[in-house]
């Protein structure tokens, strides 16, 4: 008999293991649901391929031989609820204790030691910023409201505050200016889901910073994080907003921590898998984490502003309205705030958010394959 399937019976004497052939075993516990179909499986590395067969017992394994255990947990339905190709023992074992074991039941709430005061820009305020500009006014001609954006771009370059903007403007690891990162600070012509006219600016690299570039060109308005077209106070002269009583109330549970509470006081819903992972829990059963996802969700949620969600949301939802031909309902779409690190795949996890079908705000994660963002200043404190 295979390694993967002789050490079970000392490491669980509980399992009940129904051997059907020498490469297919079926196994179940008398207090889980469901079941476990374990199948073993040759790849034949050294042919130059990956080609696989199924293990039988007469087989004379090589050394470009390797086996796989092909695991599939089915629940009470033979619904198949995990599927994994192992390589060692030791994670069948662990998959099989994980599978014995009943689930923890998720934080009811979120509380985080608060985080400690953010570095202090290391740009010095005597030095001006420099701003290139490269505009072609040309580019909005194509505009069915050609002239209105032709004007709103020159009230708008007249508008540009370069020290806001440099107050405004996003900070590295190190406090430092951001460097090579881009904003968008207007958008012309009419709500669309494709490119249009943008007016944006970049930041140059750290050796040349304080440096940006000042440019219109043809973006997806919702695939830039730092898209402050409707925040114009973050690179003009014009008031922020004024700070109301929810917002204060919510600013001080925020520095205590208290995630949960202040998400609550402003309506919005965290979900279970955000809960679980700001625990360091794991968010799927059967899937392993990495490490460095529950300290970026925490770091993420220490800054959040969640007094600004719902506004943001609705914005979203209004410009969809516009953009489309049939809007679409509160409830049917998602916006990511950033994907976790370390992924590859086209449909990556990250740091969502929505708006339920009654139009409540929801955080949650989510796996999106989609670039576009919930923009940063429509969820996000920078202190």
């Amino acid at each position: 008999m295979n390694s993967f399937i002789t050490q079970l019976p000392q490491q669980f004497p509980d399992l009940h293991l129904d051997h059907k052939d020498a490469a297919r075993t079926l196994i179940t516990k008398a207090d889980v649901d469901g079941l476990m179909e374990v199948e073993i499986m040759i790849h034949h590395y050294a042919q130059g391929g990956f080609s696989a067969t199924r293990y039988e017992e007469s087989m004379v394994l090589g050394a470009g031989d390797l086996s796989h255990a092909w695991v599939t947990l089915r629940d009470g339905e033979r619904n198949v609820i995990h599927h994994e190709v192992i390589c060692a023992p030791s994670r069948l074992q662990q998959l099989i204790a994980e599978w014995c074991a009943k689930p923890e039941p998720a934080p009811a709430t979120i509380r985080l030691k608060p985080a400690p005061a953010a570095l202090a820009s290391s740009w010095d305020s005597a030095v001006s910023p420099i701003i290139k500009q490269d505009i072609d006014p040309a580019m909005l001609e194509s505009l069915p409201d050609a002239c209105a954006a032709a004007e709103q771009l020159r009230v708008d370059l007249s508008s540009l505050d370069p020290m806001r903007l440099v107050q405004s403007w996003p900070r590295d690891e190190r406090g430092r200016l951001a460097a090579r990162t881009t904003a968008i600070l207007a958008a012309y012509g009419p709500a669309t889901r494709k490119r249009q006219p943008c007016l944006l600016i970049r930041s140059a690299m750290q050796s040349k910073m304080p440096g940006w570039e000042l440019l219109l060109s043809q973006e997806f308005l919702y695939n830039q994080r730092h898209q402050w077209s409707d925040s114009p106070w973050l690179w003009t002269a014009q008031p922020a907003p004024p700070t109301s009583r929810l917002e204060q109330q919510a600013r001080k549970l925020m520095a205590q921590g208290k995630i949960g509470e202040a998400c609550e006081l402003c309506g919005v819903q965290l979900g279970e898998k955000v809960r679980r992972l700001s625990a360091g829990m794991g968010f799927q059963r059967f899937e392993p984490v990495s490490q460095a996802w529950p300290d970026e969700l925490r770091m993420a949620l220490l800054q959040l502003a969640p007094w600004r969600l719902s506004a943001g949301l609705q914005r979203i939802q209004q410009h969809l309205e516009r953009s489309n031909r049939k809007p679409p309902k509160a409830g049917s779409w998602e916006r990511k705030l950033f994907w976790f690190s370390g992924q590859r795949q086209q449909v990556r996890w990250g740091l969502g958010a929505g708006l339920d079908a009654q139009g409540k705000p929801w955080l949650d994660l989510i796996a999106t394959a989609s670039n576009e963002h919930l923009p940063e200043p429509d969820w996000k404190n920078p202190g």
